[in-house]
């Protein structure tokens, strides 16, 4: 029997399914952080969701169990569903049963690509946040925002929260609500839904979507929860993950996409200085506004504006 190691920092939570390129990237970017040595790494892979695509989930567990075998992390756990439980649910049960295992956790899934400081960065900002009663979660990731030309801050904060390499605390992710989302009340206030809207333009469409089950997003529902119990988010300055995802493999992304969110650089930062701030409203309009820069993603942007509003006049029906 392999003994376990005593590990002092926050535990990391991957995500796999049936990529098993990317998620070997993921890992192997992972493992070039000093930090994993000292961490628990848990891996959920969920399971295929029909005959066609067993070959690929299987893949990608032979991939996983050879890179345990080699992982630089103290203790790798690799947990492989039987049945296809999705995304949104896998995402949710994983993440509950580490943040309750260890008080917090850093999650990423099998599509990014993150810096030799992220684990770094996570951790320090994990401790130097955990009693700010007013953050709700650390995110690694940070669009490219022309507005940070001119920052001269490690760390900025906002109202909108994320999903691409991020961390939080077994407090704020578990008073969040999952089951049950009360869309009545969502959809008849709205200026939650135009707080809602303004924290990224697009997240009102989704919650549409998420209430006609044509999407099982559980990020809006966790972006949402932290807007409406005032919880703000900590950026780096400079991005210390990328999303590789923009290939039309995963789950909710395009490849039109790519140019807006796309990172072709990842800073490896030595030190990282943590301050106390209020949201950034300059930083907060470019970022709410970024989804629909250029005439591309303009145009979608308006066409899915024009969904929302046949749905609030019962044209399109949930």
């Amino acid at each position: 029997m392999v003994e376990k190691k005593t590990c002092q920092y926050t535990p990391v939570v991957a995500f796999a399914y049936n990529r098993a390129e990317k998620i070997e990237r993921c890992l192997e970017n992972l493992d070039k952080n000093p930090e994993a040595e000292h961490s628990d790494l848990y891996i959920y892979c969920d399971g295929p969701k029909n005959e066609q695509g067993i070959a690929d989930v299987e893949a990608t567990r032979t991939t996983l169990r050879k890179y345990k075998e080699k992982s630089r992390f103290a203790n790798v756990f690799l947990i492989e569903c039987e049945h296809n439980k999705g995304l949104a649910t896998s995402i949710m049960d994983g993440v509950t049963e580490v943040v309750n295992k260890y008080g917090k956790a850093i999650i990423v899934e099998d599509d990014l690509k993150v810096s030799e400081s992220f684990l770094k960065y996570m951790n320090e900002a994990l401790d130097f946040y955990n009693d700010n009663s007013r953050i709700g979660a650390i995110c690694g990731y940070t669009y490219p925002l022309k507005g940070l030309d001119s920052y001269d801050k490690d760390v900025y904060v906002m109202h909108k929260g994320d999903c691409w390499g991020w961390a939080t605390w077994k407090d704020r992710w578990n008073n969040a609500s999952w089951a049950n989302v009360d869309f009545e009340a969502y959809f008849s206030n709205k200026e939650l839904r135009r707080k809602f809207e303004n924290t990224e333009n697009g997240w009102d469409l989704l919650m549409i979507l998420l209430s006609e089950n044509k999407t099982s997003s559980w990020a809006i529902r966790w972006v949402l929860y932290l807007l409406q119990n005032n919880l703000w988010t900590v950026y780096p300055k400079d991005s210390l993950v990328v999303n590789a995802g923009f290939d039309g493999s995963g789950s909710h992304s395009n490849k039109y996409e790519e140019r807006l969110y796309y990172r072709p650089d990842l800073e490896a930062k030595s030190e990282f200085v943590f301050e106390n701030l209020e949201p950034n409203v300059v930083l907060e309009k470019e970022a709410a506004k970024h989804p629909r820069k250029g005439f591309v993603n303009g145009s979608v942007y308006w066409l899915k504006r024009l969904y929302v509003r046949l749905h609030d006049l019962g044209i399109v029906k949930r």
